[in-house]
Order: C-alpha cells, then structure tokens, then sequence
C-alpha cells in the first residue's frame, strides 16, 4: 500500500486536475455557484483560479449614477469573477445577459447571468427584456443543467399559493410587479427559484440595501432547472464578501444528484384457459358464477362498479377456468451449451499447445465448435 502522504499527494494532484479540466462540479463535492448585480459571475476558489492564469469572462459594469447597464471596459483591474478553465464556450448577449457554458462530471451546465430592469422602468421595456431573455434560453440545449441568476429586481414575497412549483415560501417582503413578470418566465421555463425555498433569517435573505441603510430587499436570485431541484443545497446571502457594492453576494452551494434508475422485473404474462369453456359442464359453472357475483353490485359510482366487476371477472376465472401460462422458448438450448464449452476447451487448448501440429489441429477443433454453437443458435431461434 501507498503511505499515507503519498496517498494525500495524489488526492490533492487529482483535484488539481480536476480544477483545470472542469470537473469539480460532480456528485461527490460541493461547488458554490455566487452573483453580484454589479459584477457578472463569481465561483467559490475564484481568487486561486485568477492567479493560476484562468480566464475572466466579463460582463461590464452598470453606471451607479443612473441605475442603467453601462458600456465601461470589459478587462477589470481586479477580477470579480471568473469562469477558471471549466466553460466550453460563452456568449455576451447585450449589456443585460451572458451566457456561459460549463463542463461537469454529469452533463454540460448553462449559466446565464442577467440585469433586469428596475421596477421603475416602463412595462415595454421590462416585457422586452423577458422577450429577449426567453429567446437565449430557448437556444440551450435540452439535456443541459440551467441555472439563471443575477439581478432581477424583482422581490417575491412569502405568499406561494398556486406558485409551489415555482418558488417556495421562504421569500422576503411582498411581491411586486417585476416579481410578477419574474415567477411568469419562472414557470413558462420550468425553473425553481432557489432564494425562496431555504429558512434563513431575514439578514442572510437580503440582497440589496439602500444607501441610506434603511431599505433592504430581496431582488437577487439563483434559479434552477427544476428537474435537478434536489442538486441545490442552499441559497443565501454573504454578507461579509468585499465586492464594493450595495448588493450583497447570493451564493448557492451544487451538487449534482442523477436519479438511480430502477429496473423493472419482467412480468409473465398470464392468461385465462378459455379452451375450457367448450366443456358444457364448465360453461355452466361459469356462466352461474357471473349471475351469482352480478346481483351484489354495488350500488355506487361507476368506477366502484367496474372495479367490482373486473375483480369478480378475475376471481370466477381463475377459480373455474384456471390460467394458462405462455411457455417461453429458452434463449440457449443445453446442446448449444455444450458446444459452447467444446469451444471454450479447445481454445484452452490452442492457448497451452506447445507445437505447430498440436495448434492446427486444436485450431481445427476450435473452428468446428464454433460453426456448431452458430448452427444450433440459429435453428433454435
């Protein structure tokens, strides 16, 4: 055996490799997935993955003066986010959304990061952003894990009546017109809203807070697939991240579950014996069998009725008919399993022959059996 700091050595160069290919979002580990409105994306580790030399996707950074999507450089003098070496591609749509593509160990992840307008802005402008929006989802393939987060200024509430699919009841403040337009596209995309399905205090739900100290919200979110629903662990705020903003960092913590896939045991399938039925004396079991069961139908509704009648159907047959039960061919007849173990003898045999002659004719043997398992397979089927 390996001692135990070579062991140590390996596991920590294994995850090294698993950094740079991609592969830290798995089954077995726990992967924070971070967003800040005024920055793009964030990952957990992502201070280390800037100094090893990974590349920053960048989305660029709204003006503060008038609360809109500005248009500044796109390469930050000190990285807020960065993708390290696990995206497979990524797309900057306009100043709102980004889109970036992820390798995992179960199947590609879609990231869309987006900025959506305030609820000030007019309802033309917020429907039009949803309009775009939903034209880049759309895109993603299917089979892709999809996460969107970011700003949509959007607050929800703890209300989720006729919304449990959408979001759950851990949400903070009322919600209010863009929350509206925001659980709309929620739902129309099959998407649970992470920030409303965890208990937290109120501290770690706020995501913004006003300049003055005296307004905080809820307006940041992390949504995913609900399909993988169970992957997402726990949304919450950190308070303590210096990212010289107003909002507040909303991390979620992944970790991919695959469903187990349960095989089914093959049902026989069974028949009653209605041969039997030509013998008048059977017939007539039968037939007062059914008349006796008939007259004590319920009197209720029609799916009790059928119900009774199907059972009685069943129990009469089984009891006077009997079942006939399909006899299935074998696959394999036991002649054609012994021609398969003359095969297997004589392949022993080629292997631990020691002369040229010996090897023909074991060789020889070897190719009779073989064209003697084919012959028998085939007239079995």
């Amino acid at each position: 055996m390996e001692p135990e700091s070579e062991l140590r050595a390996t596991e920590t160069a294994r995850r090294k490799t698993d950094w740079r290919n991609g592969t830290t979002l798995g089954m077995k580990t726990r992967t924070r997935i971070g967003t800040d409105a005024d920055w793009a994306v964030g990952l957990s580790r992502a201070q280390d993955a800037y100094r090893a030399g990974s590349t920053v996707l960048w989305l660029a950074k709204r003006k503060r003066s008038t609360c809109q999507p500005g248009t500044g450089s796109r390469l930050p003098v000190e990285p807020k986010c960065t993708f390290g070496a696990h995206y497979v591609e990524w797309k900057p749509i306009n100043e709102r959304i980004i889109v970036a593509r992820f390798r995992t160990r179960v199947r590609n992840l879609n990231f869309v990061q987006v900025y959506a307008p305030t609820d000030a802005a007019d309802l033309q402008e917020k429907e039009e952003f949803y309009s775009q929006l939903r034209g880049v989802v759309n895109e993603i393939p299917k089979g892709d894990i999809r996460i969107y987060a970011g700003d949509f200024n959007a607050k929800l509430g703890s209300d989720n009546t006729d919304l449990e699919r959408i979001m759950g009841p851990h949400g903070l403040g009322e919600m209010s017109e863009n929350g509206e337009l925001f659980t709309e596209f929620c739902g129309n995309q099959d998407m649970v809203i992470g920030g409303s399905l965890f208990p937290h205090r109120s501290v770690h739900k706020v995501t913004w807070v006003s300049r003055d100290g005296r307004t905080e919200n809820q307006i940041d979110h992390i949504c995913i697939s609900r399909k993988w629903r169970r992957s997402l662990l726990d949304v919450r705020n950190m308070r303590s991240a210096n990212i010289a903003s107003d909002h507040h960092l909303v991390v979620g913590e992944i970790r991919l579950r695959v469903a187990r896939v349960v095989r089914q045991e093959e049902k026989v399938g069974c028949r009653f014996n209605v041969q039997r039925l030509s013998n008048p004396e059977v017939r007539r079991a039968f037939v007062g069998e059914l008349q006796t069961r008939a007259l004590e139908i319920p009197d209720s509704t029609v799916e009790e009725e059928w119900q009774f009648i199907n059972d009685a159907f069943a129990v009469i047959g089984e009891n006077t008919l009997g079942m006939l039960r399909t006899q299935r061919k074998e696959w394999i007849s036991d002649a054609t399993w012994d021609k398969i173990e003359e095969r297997k003898q004589a392949k022993a045999a080629i292997v631990s022959a020691r002369t040229r002659a010996t090897k023909a004719r074991t060789r020889q043997t070897s190719t009779i059996s073989t064209t003697l398992c084919r012959k028998n397979g085939r007239q079995k089927r």
